[in-house]
């Protein structure tokens, strides 16, 4: 009995034998299933030369292996010809590269693997193939080789190499698997589950079905005609409109390089809209980006480790445009002026340093607003309050005022500049002051607020007013300037080092009679007077601190004043009481404005001895004014862009050289309005006949008139019409010609458009008797 049992025991083995896979067999692989199964490869240094043969590569088992020597071959050879469409290899290098050849030992196609270990779709399938050559250039150990009809397992599983979120937007980009495809996931939770966005051929992808704010979650997978892989791992982001988007720039790979002729890397982390990742520029090497046509761009963003940053920007031909040096960091800036024609664009650091840069973009309309300005500074006088502020770089800023601690505010005026003087207020008061940026998509936030109470008193009325005063160790070694000695508030000080000056040069002579000092060391505190040739006048020491007090004698001719200290002091005010001793001006300043849409364009005549020439603005005749701008004493045009249609404005300008005030233009009024292209144009002049009589009705109710050409005619409607549209000069010259009376050789009316009523054209020709007549009223009316 008991050998009955033992005989039915072996009798149940070689049953599960059969059954069940033997032990050595190897189980169904991506190595398996292809062309290759357990053949028996050729070696040689041709395929005309075999000198032995391997079946470690094609048994399925990886953990077999054989060396291949640099120099040999390893090949197969098909009994008819084979289409193949996938590989696998499993190799210790990726240095080997398979030939496929037909029957007539034509090359069809080469495949270096990018991958080990894993099944590999080829670019495009090799038809008729005779022959699979291995090849490698060094000696490598090889464990697994096999071709496919179609590929028995699935592809690699992708890993998500880069993620990022612009405006409504999501790009991906994972490794290249040699998949036949990819198939894209998101989800809205960790973990899924996923659903499936897209299935693309390419190893990148771009997702615009998203919502700003919300965090996405994405994975990859690939897949070939075995299946698909696993999923990659989970990639989020949240996509988001940000200062960084909306640009130029937005999400396109930039250049890396020595210059923009050699380029050696690219970097994507300056414009995936996250000031979280970064890029270490090497001092000596450039990023730029080459646009496909010429951009125009008034408007930056950098955010950036570097104070040395410098934008450039380059035409077709290379010429650089502009080099812009950004003022502040992360923030929308503004071009001084917009720059057409931009081929390149190129960020630099200008001290060859290395330098951390975490955001670039450049904007042909910026699509965030400035930063919020910062009042550095707010001092009050008689009736007038200066404010000053740091430059975000935007197009103007709005002041607002309240006679409320935090509000409400009302709107005083938009600038240009980065200060602004307040003559609208009342002694006494309390004022409180906030300043916006503002650019083309809109206005930031309020700055914090400032307050300041405007006064008359001891300090006020001088000559010092308000002015900024120069520290140095003399007066040719300026080191600092300061502004607390001249604000007419005694609580502000500032610490004069024993040794140092604090002065001011006049930018003409001025008389002073009286002085007034507040200081913490009055006997120990010195004011000298000196001429333009830097001459000392007179030196004075106050007898009493911080009272007015008369100099013995008026001190003429007074071109720099200077105080002194023997030892450190607080001074606290300062100020000098006089006159100028400049002859005023007999020059009158001209002024007129022409309106256009949305703007009004001011004009005006030059006048000697002119610093500065600063723009007023007010909404009613007479005044109150607002200063809108300052510009140079050589200009003699402003265009006023911070104005609304339909809204009359009244305009003055002064002729200022430092305190002095050279003179004061006649008021000039203007209300823009919107283009109207239905309006007909005005009917054209009748100018036949070579002479005519040009008769001009001023404001004054005078009426000159001139016997001129009428090519000179022409070119008076010309000039007319010219300054109707706001461009041109403010006067025209007409030559009286035969009313050239006396010992001249040359005489001219110089007619100011602003005082032109009406004009009338009377037209005639020296061989005509009857004149022909036309004429042309103001403005077609």
């Amino acid at each position: 009995m008991k050998s009955r049992k033992i005989g039915f025991t072996f009798l149940l083995l070689a049953l599960l034998w059969v059954i069940l896979p033997n032990a050595s067999t190897k189980a169904a692989s991506q190595y398996t299933g292809g062309l290759l199964d357990n053949v028996e490869l050729k070696v040689g240094t041709s395929v005309n030369n075999s000198t032995g043969t391997v079946t470690q590569m094609t048994d399925g088992d990886a953990t077999t292996r054989y060396l291949q020597s640099s120099g040999n071959l390893i090949w197969y050879s098909f009994t008819s010809p084979q289409n193949i469409s996938a590989i696998v290899s499993k190799s210790g290098t990726l240095s080997s590269t398979i030939e496929f050849y037909d029957a007539s030992n034509h090359l069809i196609t080469a495949f270096t693997p990018t991958l080990n270990d894993s099944v590999q779709s080829l670019p495009t399938p090799a038809a008729n193939v005779t022959t699979v050559v291995l090849k490698s250039t060094a000696n490598v150990y090889h464990f697994e080789w096999n071709v496919f009809t179609t590929p028995s397992a699935p592809p690699a599983v992708p890993a998500i190499s880069w993620i990022q979120g612009g405006d409504k937007s999501v790009d991906l980009n994972w490794s290249n698997t040699l998949a036949r495809s990819y198939t894209v996931k998101r989800s809205t939770s960790t973990g899924g589950p996923y659903s499936v966005l897209a299935s693309v051929y390419e190893n990148n992808y771009t997702d615009t079905s998203v919502n700003n704010g919300t965090t996405y979650y994405y994975v990859v997978s690939s897949v070939n005609e075995a299946g698909q892989s696993a999923n990659s791992a989970e990639k989020n982001v949240t996509p988001n409109a940000t200062k960084y988007t909306g640009g130029l720039l937005d999400r396109v790979t930039l250049n890396v390089g020595t210059s923009t002729s050699n380029k050696t890397g690219t970097v994507k982390e300056l414009t995936d809209n996250s000031a979280t990742t970064r890029y270490l520029l090497p001092g000596s090497n450039l990023i730029w980006h080459t646009f496909s046509s010429p951009q125009t761009i008034s408007a930056v963003v950098l955010n950036s480790s570097s104070t040395a940053a410098a934008i450039e920007f380059y035409d077709t031909n290379n010429n650089l445009l502009l080099s812009y040096k950004p003022i502040a960091n992360d923030t929308v800036q503004s071009l001084p002026t917009a720059v057409t024609n931009v081929s390149t664009v190129v960020l630099k650091t200008a001290n060859s340093s290395n330098a951390y840069y975490n955001e670039f973009n450049v904007f042909a309309t910026p699509t965030a607003a400035p930063a919020v300005p910062a009042i550095s500074w707010v001092q009050a006088g008689d009736k007038t309050v200066d404010l000053f502020w740091g430059s975000t770089a935007a197009k103007s800023y709005n002041i607002k005022r309240s006679t409320s601690k935090s509000g409400p505010y009302a709107l005083l005026t938009s600038v240009g500049g980065t200060s602004y003087t307040d003559t609208s207020v009342v002694n006494g008061t309390t004022y409180y002051y906030v300043v916006s940026s503002i650019n083309e998509a809109g206005e930031s936030a309020n700055s914090a607020e400032k307050s300041i109470t405007p006064n008359a008193s001891k300090y006020t009325g001088g000559l010092l007013d308000r002015v900024v005063l120069n520290v140095g160790t003399s007066t040719s070694t300026q080191t600092a300037t300061i502004r607390e000695v001249t604000d007419n508030s005694a609580t502000t000080r500032y610490l004069q080092p024993t040794g140092n000056l604090i002065w001011y040069t006049f930018p003409s002579p001025m008389e002073v009679s009286s002085v007034i000092l507040n200081s913490s060391n009055i006997a120990n505190s010195n004011i000298e007077f000196y001429d333009s040739n830097n001459t000392l006048l007179y030196s004075y020491t106050p007898k009493v601190n911080d009272t007015v007090e008369s100099l013995p004698l008026p001190v003429q001719n007074v071109s720099t004043v200077v105080v002194k200290t023997k030892t450190n002091a607080y001074q606290n005010e300062w100020n000098l009481f006089g006159k100028s001793m400049e002859v005023p001006s007999t020059e009158k300043l001209e002024l007129t404005a022409s309106a256009g849409n949305a703007k009004v364009t001011l004009n005006w005549n030059t006048v000697s001895k002119t610093a500065n020439f600063e723009i007023q603005r007010g909404t009613t005749t007479g005044g109150p004014y607002s200063v809108i701008g300052t510009v140079d004493g050589t200009a003699i045009t402003f265009e006023d862009i911070n104005v609304v249609n339909n809204t009359t404005y009244y305009y003055i300008v002064r002729a200022i050289n430092g305190s002095v005030e050279v003179a004061v233009s006649n008021e000039a009024s203007a209300t823009p309005v919107a283009s109207d292209p239905g309006n007909p144009s005005e009917p054209p002049v009748d100018n036949s006949g070579d002479r005519a009589l040009l008769a001009i009705m001023l404001n004054t109710g005078e009426i000159k008139e001139y016997d001129l050409s009428m090519s000179e005619v022409n070119a008076f409607i010309s000039w007319y019409e010219q300054r109707a549209s706001g461009s041109g000069p403010v006067t025209f010259a007409i030559n009286k010609h035969s009313n050239n009376k006396g010992p001249f050789t040359n005489r001219k009316d110089y007619i100011i458009y602003d005082k032109i009523i009406t004009f009338e054209v009377n037209s005639y020709s020296t061989n005509v008797q009857s004149p022909q007549v036309s004429s042309q009223p103001e403005n077609g009316v």
